[in-house]
């Protein structure tokens, strides 16, 4: 039979439906092979067995523990092959885009991680659990062009990232497709980061307005508040009392404000000294209530109490674990792991806090 079918076809023909049976038998290896490798080998969502690193420093009880680091695509090769031989394999190429200057980072806590990178004009999206790598790069048709915010709703699975080149802040869902956009009546001036409440509330960091917006599950804008308070808001977090953590960076400090958007407390001021700041980038509120900023200009990361009181802090300029090189966004999930966007190392940094009792 194999042989009167040969004889039945050209010698093209015969050539084409060998290259063809020959992708199909490369695509059914690779994919048995990577399912194997996913189910049998080890998981990137585990922490670094090979390193043990904390802060405080014995004797000292342990606050922070370094949990893994995430380089880019490198990352989620498997025996030496590239994380997307299979676009090889059906005819489009490699593609491989590496990190570049990543700002702004959230997770859903299950081992996906999403990385803005304006530098990239793109998003990276990272499965350490599933050992996959793929990236963003258009919102519906419109390219990005500077994306630097990300916040993911877990209970409707959708991802919004605000791009400060477009001026837009877009709805994707898990795969990338568009759903929407968010704006305020008048539009944004400069949308910077983004953080979620516990019912779903998106607040949007105006960055050239000076204001905080605010937009319900649906797409609703509810309010906007901190013009006159907040010069050059660049990133905020939300507690799950509701209260608003927002990076005031030219006012060098952080501004908390009430769920009605007033004023309750200052942490901060400029300085050249622990507690103080010189280009604050990041913030995010672990479990327990302890407020954790990123400072670019010192490349470390302080933790301070409500009251202002700094209790920890950990960094300095370097490559090596716990080390930064201007580091911006910071996210905290629901297991207390701290992702933090080393922008110039070119990496996400993942810490523990390890609660006390």
């Amino acid at each position: 039979m194999d042989g009167c079918l040969a004889r039945a076809l050209s010698g093209q023909e015969a050539n084409a439906l060998m290259s063809t049976l020959v992708r199909l038998l490369l695509i059914f290896c690779l994919a048995f092979s990577a399912g194997c490798a996913a189910r049998g080998g080890e998981g990137l969502f585990d922490s670094d067995p090979a390193q043990s690193i904390v802060w405080p420093l014995p004797p000292d009880t342990p606050r922070i523990r370094y949990f893994r680091t995430i380089t880019g695509p490198e990352d989620f090769r498997r025996e030496g092959r590239p994380s997307r031989l299979m676009r090889w394999v059906v005819g489009e190429g490699e593609a491989e885009l590496p990190l570049r200057a990543p700002y702004g980072v959230t997770a859903d806590g299950e081992g996906r991680v999403w990385a803005a990178d304006p530098e990239a004009h793109a998003v990276h999206v990272f499965d350490l659990a599933e050992r996959q790598v793929d990236y963003l790069l258009t919102a519906g048709e419109q390219m990005l062009v500077s994306p630097v915010g990300v916040a993911y709703d877990r209970e409707r699975k959708r991802l919004y990232v605000s791009d400060t080149g477009l001026n837009q802040v877009f709805v994707l869902d898990r795969k990338g497709r568009l759903l929407g956009t968010r704006a305020p009546g008048e539009g944004f001036s400069r949308p910077a980061g983004m953080a979620l409440d516990s019912s779903g509330q998106l607040y949007v960091a105006d960055a050239l307005a000076g204001r905080i917006e605010v937009f319900s599950p649906e797409g609703e804008h509810l309010s906007g508040f901190g013009e006159g308070t907040l010069y050059r808001p660049a990133n905020l977090a939300v507690d799950p009392a509701g209260q608003v953590y927002v990076v005031d960076s030219l006012n060098f400090r952080i501004v908390v404000f009430t769920p009605e958007g007033e004023v309750r407390a200052t942490i901060g001021a400029i300085g050249d000294g622990p507690g103080s700041f010189a280009r604050p980038r990041g913030v995010a509120v672990d479990s327990q209530g302890h407020i954790y900023v990123s400072d670019a200009a010192f490349d470390n990361v302080q933790i301070f109490d409500m009251a202002g009181n700094l209790l920890l802090f950990w960094g300095g300029a370097g490559k090596e674990p716990g080390k930064f090189n201007m580091p911006a966004g910071l996210f905290f999930d629901g297991e207390d792991r701290l992702y933090v966007a080393d922008m110039y190392n070119r990496r996400i940094q993942i810490f523990e806090y390890l609660p006390q009792p």
